[in-house]
């Protein structure tokens, strides 16, 4: 299997002639929804997912959007700003900064929103130059439709019609950065122009996705995403026990060379981002406080297994870990702590901090502590024994 994609890359170039006079002042990625731009909520939706780049190709009004986002880091993704000096198009901004691109990336439209999951997508890029993440319906009838063969591949596009409703495209792509070859000089259009021609060249493969879906494009979606955004962002959320869960304790596990995973675990994870969860691990660290491992070797081991579960298509939202235990060696660490289940403080902190929906949540954890957790904040608690993960998840949420 392929190395997972590293980098996202966002088109916020466009004015948004649409959006009228709003747009005389600001970019419309900036557009503010909920008391927020736009391109905030699209780039935290983005970084969750473990893109260690995302970068803005900007155009219009780029001065804001660099003010705004150059060399920011959030949840640990590198952001940059690339600004073309005229208007290229959505592909003719690909070609110029070509050599800032890396050789497989994920390319985003700055005015949607698909809440699919991520990194489901790259998977189905072996055989195309691109990707299409498609939604299934179209959410009224101002889209022009995709034509999709049974096989995967886009085999042509149509024009908007209230007799056709679906499936469109999505505003997220896979593309191999060989598609810089098929863009000619000057403002070229990626949907317009390049997609239709890999389309007949069979190069373009198209997924079939659910999820809610928003563009931002004219002045009623905007409105309607002033409430419809945020509680995109309102998910259940499935948190998961490490050691004896993710992965087998085997005592004291830390050193990625000696972790072993437990079966079905990625496919237990790639099913609950694929559902719409929220993923956070919470895990319990005493071997810092007894001094087995220094408290960096706790991330160093969370990095690797980051690692593994992308090159599945598959991320966990966040890693909270506690390393007190009020018998440890190490005076730093003594003691008991809000956070050390069976105490909830880690899935305390968590619902503070993301938006989580208590309705449909859970955790699953091999020891009554974790359990106990659960309970200690209104959740049900699934005690996981062994065998398959990803089959012990179907069977205790039919």
């Amino acid at each position: 299997m392929s190395a997972p994609i590293r980098q996202a890359a966002l088109l916020v170039g466009g004015r948004g002639t649409r959006l009228g006079a709003l747009t005389e002042t600001i970019p419309k990625p900036l557009a503010p929804v909920a008391g927020r731009p736009f391109l905030d909520w699209q780039i935290e939706e983005v970084a969750r997912h473990g893109f260690a780049r995302i970068t803005l190709l900007a155009g219009y009004k780029a001065e804001q959007i660099v003010e705004r986002y150059a060399g920011r880091t959030v949840r640990d993704a590198a952001l940059e700003v690339l600004v073309e000096s005229e208007p290229l198009g959505t592909a003719g901004a690909l070609k110029l900064f070509a050599d800032k691109l890396e050789e497989r990336f994920l390319l985003l439209n700055g005015d949607t929103l698909f809440s699919v999951n991520l990194l489901d997508l790259p998977l189905h890029t072996e055989q195309s130059l691109a990707t299409l993440a498609l939604r299934r319906t179209a959410p009224g009838g101002r889209y022009g439709t995709v034509d999709l063969a049974a096989d995967g591949r886009v085999t042509g596009f149509q024009e908007r019609s209230p007799e056709r409703s679906g499936p469109i495209n999505g505003g997220i792509y896979a593309l191999d950065r060989r598609i810089v070859g098929w863009i000619g000089d000057g403002p070229v259009s990626l949907e317009a122009e390049v997609f239709p021609r890999l389309a007949k060249a069979g190069l373009l493969r198209g997924t079939l996705y659910d999820a809610e879906f928003i563009d931002i494009g004219i002045p009623e979606d905007l409105a309607r995403a002033q409430m419809l955004i945020p509680a995109m962002q309102r998910r259940p959320a499935a948190f998961l026990d490490r050691d004896g869960v993710l992965i087998k304790d085997t005592g004291y596990p830390h050193d990625p060379a000696q972790a072993e995973w437990t079966p079905g675990a990625a496919a237990a994870v790639k099913a609950l981002n694929d559902s719409g969860h929220y993923v956070f691990v919470v895990t319990n660290q005493a071997g810092v406080a007894r001094g087995y491992y220094p408290p960096e070797q706790v991330h160093v081991l969370h990095r690797w297994m980051a690692a593994a579960l992308a090159a599945q298509g598959a991320h966990v939202d966040a890693w909270e870990h506690c390393p007190h235990h009020p018998d440890g060696s190490v005076a730093a660490f003594r003691g008991d702590c809000r956070r050390r289940k069976p105490n909830p403080g880690m899935i305390e902190d968590l619902m503070a901090a993301w938006p989580v929906r208590a309705e449909g949540s859970f955790l699953v954890g091999d020891k009554p502590t974790d359990l106990a957790a659960a309970a200690a904040v209104n959740l049900p608690g699934y005690h996981f024994t062994g065998g398959a993960l990803d089959e012990f998840l179907r069977s205790t949420r039919r």
